[in-house]
């Protein structure tokens, strides 16, 4: 067996910046500015230290896969790894609780001989769990290169939601269902229970994206008591987000659907939420506000909390419906 050096962060698609620590490397979305400001509440650090969206994308003529980490700190009790070869999922493997998983990933796929092609490996990693990686292990002998990025760069920022609760599978969150279709390299900004916050607009941020996309309020709809307040920081945000990227198709997710939205709260109603995130956005040429409530069908099953969170199924309503609106304004 040939043990691969992960340190180099070669491997890695869809993080920004990694660690060598005591036990292995550690993948990052976020800034270390970013990380610091998520840091101040236990809940923000748990989530932003998950590496939703990033993968290990490699081509080799291996015959198999072995690869060895550590669970941390968690937003969900479960974990799961998706492989694919060649863009065809062959794999998702992980265990039901954290208190069963073994810490290894362990794939044969056919018999490594001169006939056999390099194939392309891409293992997505859990995207509601802390990870360190200890190891990563391929046939005796066998060749690796990473693989080749695309071209362009998708920039997802938002709340749980967007980092991909409840999704058990970590490839079937919108994001990255989004960035396979467009065919773009991937930074997954969605950190559970987060708001509008300009403070998380990193300038130093290592990333240059083609396209955005900001999904944030359902969160909101419940902080602030007025409307006003929450203008306030709303418009801040695209304020900052509009210095930063004046020149970038940003695509703005009002609210989705969530089974106690005919409620309302001190603020008032969740439509009249998204109603002052569209007149703050439309100052602003170059966003394109999308209506949450249309991207995935008003029904329970398609929740794996049956309330908020969409659950595999929902979020590929999400993605075909946003890639359809992309697509159309391509036209």
């Amino acid at each position: 067996m040939s043990t691969i050096d992960l340190s180099n962060g070669e491997l890695f698609r869809n993080a920004i910046r990694w660690e060598q620590t005591g036990e292995g490397v550690v993948v990052h979305r976020f800034t270390e500015r970013q990380m610091e400001l998520y840091a101040r509440q236990k809940n923000y650090q748990i989530r932003s230290g998950c590496p939703a969206g990033i993968c290990l994308d490699f081509v080799s003529d291996t015959a198999s896969v072995e690869l060895g980490y550590t669970v941390g700190e968690a937003a969900r009790k479960w974990i799961v790894f998706d492989v694919f070869i060649d863009g065809v999922l062959i794999a998702s493997q992980g265990a039901p609780s954290l208190e069963e998983d073994e810490g290894k990933l362990t794939l044969e796929y056919g018999h490594q001989n001169d006939a056999v092609k390099h194939r392309r490996w891409t293992v997505y990693l859990p995207q509601i769990a802390n990870l360190t990686l200890r190891s990563l292990t391929l046939s005796e002998g066998a060749v690796v290169e990473a693989a080749k990025p695309y071209d362009r760069n998708l920039l997802c920022i938002g709340d749980s939601i967007t980092q991909g609760m409840d999704a058990r599978k970590p490839s079937s969150t919108y994001p990255v269902l989004l960035s396979r279709a467009l065919e773009m390299n991937l930074l997954n900004h969605g950190v559970g229970g987060y708001v509008f916050d300009a403070d998380s607009l990193d300038e130093e941020l290592p990333y240059k994206p083609d396209l955005i996309t900001v999904a944030y309020g359902t969160n909101d709809w419940g902080r602030y008591q007025t409307m006003e307040a929450f203008r306030e920081q709303c418009a801040r945000f695209f304020a900052k987000a509009n210095k930063l990227y004046s020149d970038i198709p940003m695509y703005v997710l009002t609210p989705f659907w969530r089974a106690d939205q005919i409620q309302s709260r001190p603020l008032g109603s969740l439509e009249a939420l998204s109603d002052t995130i569209r007149n703050v956005c439309a100052a602003y040429p170059n966003t394109r506000l999308v209506d949450g409530q249309r991207l995935i069908p008003n029904m329970t099953s398609l929740f794996g909390d049956a309330y908020l969170h969409p659950n595999d199924e929902g979020f590929l309503h999400i993605a075909m419906n946003l890639y359809k609106r992309i697509m159309t304004d391509r036209v």
